[in-house]
Parts: C-alpha cells; structure tokens; sequence
C-alpha cells in the first residue's frame, strides 16, 4: 500500500512509502490486489475480498461502519447480506475467470455493443423480497438498491465477480459510476487519433467524452479495452502535448476530474492509468484490480484529479494499434454529511429509515441520503398515558426494562447463509456439490389443489467423505426450538472444516406447522406412525415418504422436538442407553435428564433405528415459541456430535464423555459422593469446569401420572424436580374453588414434564415421572412409556 501525500485521514489511514506535498492537503492512497484481505465464505458459495473500509480497523460483521468496498466472487447462487441503514451499489465485472488482476484472454478485443448482445441475457439475476420480476444483474452497468431488501442472487452458467459498495445512508451521499479513460490527441495533419484503427486512417475517437451512464455507453459502438497492460513499458503522462516523433504514434492527455467531495475511491476495472493531483508531475500508476483512495479535506478548495491510460511504447506501430490502449475505471465519490446538532432520532423515524419505499431502477448511480416515508410521522407521546416517553433523555422506569439489541444480528450476514433452493422428488446427496452448502425442496404427497406439499432440506456437503448426519425438526407442528436451533448450527458450518455430510429438515411436518398444530391435517399424531405406508392413510404416506425420501440416507439422526400444547417439558434426551452409540450422543448433548427409551412406539426415531441409524430424541422445551436458552444448549449439543463423530472440530473445552459402561457419575444417588472427591473450590486441583461432572440425571424409566376427575387443576413441581414417593404434587378444584381431588407421587422421581394447562378433563395428563437410574441397573431392552 502506497500512501501518497502530507494529509492522513483518520478515515483510512495507510504506511507511507513516498509521499508527495499537495496543497490543499490531500492523501492517495494506493492498494493493490496483494493487499486486499480475503474472506471465504463457510457455506462455499464465494469469497470477498474486502478493498477497505471506514473506519480501517472496523469490523464488517460487528461493528458500525461508514463504508465499505470490496470484490466478491459468487460461485453459485446465493443470498446478499441485509444492511439495514446501509445503500448498496454492485457492478459485475467483465470476466469471471479473473486472477491476480488479469483476465486469461488478453489479446480480445470487444465492442460495447458486442459484449452488450452477449449479456442480453445477463449473467446473474437479482431478486428482492422474493419479487417474481428478477432485475438482471449485467456486466460494467452499476446498480444499487436498498441494504435492508433481502436479495438473492441467482447465477446462471459460471462464477461471478462484482465489485460492492456500502454507505451509511446517515452519513454519506454517494455517487458510483463507470468512465472510460482513453488515449486521445491531435496528430501532424490534424486528426485525431487515439490508437484505434488501422493506422493510415486516423478515426475520431469515440470516448473523448466522459461520465457516460451505461445507458449511454451501451448506445455508443465503444471499445472494451483489453486488461493486459501491467507488463508494458510506460511514459509519464501530463497535460501537455509533445511533439510526436512519427506522426502515426498515438500519444495521449489526461482527464482530469473536479473533486468537491471528501473521498473518492478508483477502482480499475481494465487496463492501467497514470494517477495524479493538481497537475503535479509525479504520478501513481494503477494497474487492472487495483485501487486508489483520494481523500480531501471538503472544506477546501476543490482538487484536480487527473488521469491518463498506460500506453505501449515501442516502434511497432501495428502491434500498438492492435492492442486496446484505453482504462475503464469505477469511480465511487462520498460526500461526509455533517452532524445535525440536538438532533434527535426517535424510535418511530428509526422504524422509517428500515423500510424500503418506491419502485427499484436498475442502473441508479445515485445513492441517495434517506427513506422517503409515505405515511405521516408518528407521534412520541400518547395522550392520556401514565408513562410519557421522553424523546430528548431515555429515563430508567423501575417497573420496566430497558431493550437492548442482541449482539448479533441479521444485520450485515444472514442467519444461515443458504443459497436459493431447488426442487427435487427425493435426496440424493450425490445431486449436490462437494465444499457447498445447498438447499432443496422435496416433494412428499400431494394436496387437494394436485399441488405438492414440499419439505424444506438444507444440505451441507464438506470437501471431505464422511459420515452423514440428519438433523430434524417440527415433526409435531407447534414444536419449533429446533428450527433455531438447525439455523446456528447450518451458520456455524464451515465446509472447509466439514467432513461428510449435514442434512437439516428444519420442518418435517409441514401441514401441521401452517395450522400451528402438532397433529397432522388429517388430525393423526404423526410421530407415532413410522415407518408409515405407501398405500395407508394421508399421515401415514406423509410419514412414509419422510423415511424413505429424507431420512433413509442418515447414518446418525437427531430429532429435535418440545413439549406439547399445554404442557412444559426439561431440557431432556430420549434414547436407547442400551447402545453405546445412542447412549454417547445423549450425553453429548448434557441435557438435564437422560430417558432411557428403547424405541419400538411408532416414532421417527424408533423407525431409523430398525433402519440401522443411530438415533436420539431432544426435547426442547416449550411449544410455539423460541427458547433461546434451550436453542443455544441444544446447539451446542449437536455441535459436540459432530465433534465426537469426526465431521467438526471442537468449538468448546468439554472433555469427551466418558466410556458408555459407567454411568456412575451420572447417578443422582452418586453424585454428591462423586462431587466430594473433587477439591473444585481449591485452585491446586486443576480441575476446571469442563472436568466437572455435569448436571445430568439418567432415568431407566418414565411415565405419565392422569388425573381421575376433570376441574381446575394445579401443578406444584417444577420441572427437574426430586420428587419424594407420597409428595402431593397436584390438586383438582372444582369451578368455584372447592378440592375435589389431590394427586400424590406414586413413587420417586425426577419431574421431566408437567402440565401447564389448568382446564384438565377426567384423563388428562399431570405430570411426567423419570425413574432414578440406580447404580449398576441392568436397563430394560424394551423400554416405553404410556404415552
């Protein structure tokens, strides 16, 4: 990076190799293609390669920014980053096989009008909110939209490179565009020549004029020069003309530009130019794939910027002639707004500026400053309120909290970074690419509109063979912390790491989560009719072709459920602790309570494992909402899974579980004696909180407790409880507060879920009793429960 002048801005700011004195004070600052910092992407699908950004030691991902310039190579179809508050501006470049700035065909030589009939149909598509009309996404024609639009990108044939601008809408006003710098001069008889053409017949050139909009140039038979000219022997370049020492040689002067506004950003696009400030005599010259940062003090005088293309010496005048001497360049100039003082930014404009407002153009070189809003600004206060919100101090009120945004949001990267999703009959893993991340819709049956109902599957592939792991969720409608859960571990999937293969269905029961029911649409409960059958009824062909479409081609599977509709669940593993397989992946996962459930009930899970898939059951919590304690501990249970089988390395310090034959430590009954062997309070023993045994109560058994009379029913344990044999645990009052029953424990045990549901019929469910595990317990090889 070379830094050129007196001025240093706290922008970006750079190790001067040799510097030039400007006055007014200005800074150049020249990046080249080495310097750029590299950024692949986990799912797969592209690389960015970040220019700069302002402020320099930002971070993209975390923190604010005012703006940021990069090239990003898509390999595939993808989706954009969301960034609210943000303009973007995107510019495919001319060839997608670019490496280290120079395209692999250097001698072609291509009209605007020819390159124009060629990207008729554009390379890429982009589609906003999922618009049915995609905007083509067309090579050297600059188009912006609105950073808070999700935006997809569909790649048609190859990979992809484009160049992306982002500004802070709040703080700067930015204009993007492309200008061709071409050689240009009179010759000894008055012609004009510019290094185009035969040479005998000197012809007008056709780029003297500048600032052209792609709609312009693609009006205009224009010449795309070619990228080859880093290796050329060059001739400093300055305003005036020298006399020619053959009239048939081209010579060329600058175009020089106005800057007014605080920082200016060239990027080349192809060919090589001569860069310079205030006609000085030295110059900086900027070959193809390389930038240079201009930034001024705004207050000042306005800066002459002057550029001027590379051109071949050499006394072959034909091989000249024959090789494109102009430079394309793309040009962002940002204008630093300035502070409004005692300006106040309520939480209605902030809702404003979010939302996108009027139509999308696809060549807009404008970025402009806000949101126009539509609707008239809503007011602060409420009249007639208590509490009046302050737009000018935020007070703190006792009887509420204060919001605060999470860390880590949706802002500048999406949740779980999927490209668009294709259609297919069934999984083929082998369909999809190795080192990506993919996505697919599978048909399962068809509905009453001869419509098929399709699952969601995402797919994730690591360059490595390996095992294969499913994971599923919402087989009960209106159970959906695994959906989270499914979208942490797909982010936090690296391909480059992965070895074998990820398979998420984040929603199995697709009827049933529209209707936010756990049932299936034809009422049935659809996790206890695995395997399920072809020629059976509508839930049973649904669960059929879940198995034998998706499923079947599991080694391992975890299915992530929650408790029902009026009932709270632990944090809780079912799984049969008689395989030393299933028994590891339960206590991977460090729930609270382990259940031993030998399976053979008609679930998912008991369906995989007649398969030969080791399989495990994770109850989640609560149903219809998301738990973020239960999600993040359930993620982390998956993600230690994948650890244990090989795919992923570690991103915690928990020690692997121990073997599957001592459950000792497991054992509420042993615990307290364990714990006391271990000095934790003295810093001497070594022993960390990843040595620690962890909380977890292993239950041989478990069942339901009904009531025997129906009324207003009140559950007293929590759950994770120690319930003592005869413990009252719940009473049944009539509706006008009478007791007409009392339920006691009929024995001991640990509370896994319980009722939250006051309205109880005669037979409804009270509480879900886990049986200790005792020392040395023989478990059953048929385990179930009364379900």
């Amino acid at each position: 990076m070379n830094n050129l002048g007196l001025h240093q801005s706290p922008a970006l700011s750079a190790t001067s190799d040799a510097s030039l004195e400007f006055e007014p004070p200005v800074s150049l600052t020249h990046i080249k293609r080495a310097e750029y910092t590299r950024q692949t992407w986990k799912n797969g699908l592209g690389e960015t390669e970040e220019i700069a950004i302002s402020p320099r030691r930002a971070d993209y991902y975390k923190d604010e920014f005012v703006w940021r310039f990069s090239e990003t190579e898509v390999r595939d179809s993808c989706t954009f980053s969301v960034c609210p508050g943000y303009d973007v501006a995107v510019m495919m470049l001319p060839s997608a096989s670019m490496k280290n700035g120079v395209d692999d065909d250097v001698s072609h030589r291509l009209t605007f009008a020819s390159l124009h009939k060629k990207t008729l149909a554009a390379p890429a598509l982009l589609r906003h909110n999922d618009q049915s009309n995609p905007v083509p996404f067309r090579v050297l024609a600059p188009y912006t939209y609105q950073g808070e639009l999700p935006t997809t990108c569909y790649v048609k044939d190859s990979a992809t490179r484009h160049l992306t601008f982002i500004a802070n809408r709040n703080l700067t006003s930015v204009t993007v565009g492309l200008e061709t710098i071409c050689p240009h001069g009179l010759d000894d008889e008055g012609g004009v020549c510019d290094g185009e053409g035969d040479g005998e017949t000197p012809v007008p050139s056709p780029m003297i004029k500048h600032h052209k909009t792609p709609q312009e140039i693609h009006k205009s038979n224009l010449i795309l020069p070619s990228d080859a000219s880093s290796q050329l022997s060059v001739t400093l370049l300055n305003s005036s003309r020298d006399v020619s020492p053959s009239r048939h040689v081209p010579h060329t002067s600058p175009t020089t530009k106005i800057l007014l506004n605080a920082i200016t950003i060239v990027y080349v696009v192809s060919g090589s130019i001569h860069a310079s400030v205030n006609g000085e005599s030295k110059s900086v010259m900027v070959n193809t794939g390389e930038t240079l940062i201009i930034e001024r003090d705004e207050d000042s005088a306005p800066t002459d910027f002057s550029m001027s293309p590379v051109v071949e010496t050499s006394k072959d005048l034909r091989s000249i002639l024959k090789k494109s001497q102009d430079a394309m360049v793309f040009i962002a100039e940002v204008h630093l707004k300035k502070p409004v003082r005692n300006e106040s930014v309520t939480s209605a404009s902030v809702r404003e500026s979010q939302v996108f407002q009027g139509p999308l153009t696809e060549s807009t070189f404008q970025l402009y400053n806000g949101v126009q809003t539509l609707s008239p600004k809503l007011s602060a206060h409420r009249a007639g309120s208590i509490v009046v919100y302050d737009d000018d101090k935020a007070k703190s009120w006792e009887s509420a909290r204060h919001y605060r945004p999470p860390t880590f949001s949706a802002r500048h990267q999406n949740e779980s970074d999927v490209p668009p999703a294709v259609v297919a009959d069934e999984l083929v893993i082998d369909d999809f690419p190795v080192g990506k991340i993919s996505t697919v819709w599978i048909n399962m049956v068809k509905e009453g509109l001869s419509e098929w109902i399709r699952v969601p599957v995402i797919v994730a592939r690591g360059v490595n063979p390996g095992p294969v792991l499913g994971i599923t969720a919402v087989v009960h409608g209106n159970e959906l912390n695994g959906v989270p859960c499914i979208h942490r571990v797909i982010t936090d999937v690296d391909v480059f790491k992965l070895t074998g293969t990820v398979v998420a269905v984040p929603c199995v029961n697709v009827p049933g989560y529209l209707r936010f029911s756990r049932e299936f649409s034809d009422g049935k409960d659809l996790n206890r009719l695995f395997p399920g059958s072809s020629t059976g009824t509508a839930s049973q062909i649904y669960a059929h072709a879940i198995l034998n479409k998706i499923c079947i081609h599991f080694d391992y599977l975890i299915d992530l459920h929650t408790a029902s509709f009026g009932r709270v669940n632990s944090y809780y593993v079912r799984s049969d602790m008689n395989d030393p397989v299933g028994s590891a992946m339960a206590k991977l996962q460090q729930p609270q309570i382990i259940l031993h459930n030998s399976g053979q009930d008609g679930t998912l899970r008991s369906a995989c494992s007649a398969r030969g898939i080791k399989a495990i059951t994770v109850e989640i919590g609560n149903p219809q909402l998301f738990q973020n304690q239960y999600v993040q501990w359930s993620y982390m249970g998956v993600m230690r899974i994948m650890t244990y089988f090989g795919m992923f390395p570690s991103i915690d310090s928990v020690d692997p579980p121990l073997p599957s034959s001592n459950d000792t430590w497991m054992d509420p009954e042993n615990l307290t004696r364990h714990m006391s062997t271990l000095n934790i309070d003295d810093p001497a023993s070594g022993t960390s909180a990843a040595q620690r045994p962890p909380n977890t109560i292993i239950c041989s058994r478990g069942y339901w407790i009904y009531t025997r009379t129906g009324g207003v029913l009140e559950v007293y344990p929590a759950v994770n409880t120690i319930i003592k044999k005869g413990a009252l645990i719940a009473r049944i009052k009539n509706i006008f507060g009478n007791i007409v029953d009392e339920i006691f424990s009929p024995g001991h045990g640990v509370t896994i879920g319980r009722s939250s549901n006051p309205v109880a019929m005669a037979g409804d469910r009270v509480l879900h009793l886990g049986v200790l595990k005792k020392e040395n317990e023989v478990l059953m090889k048929e385990a179930k429960e009364n379900y």
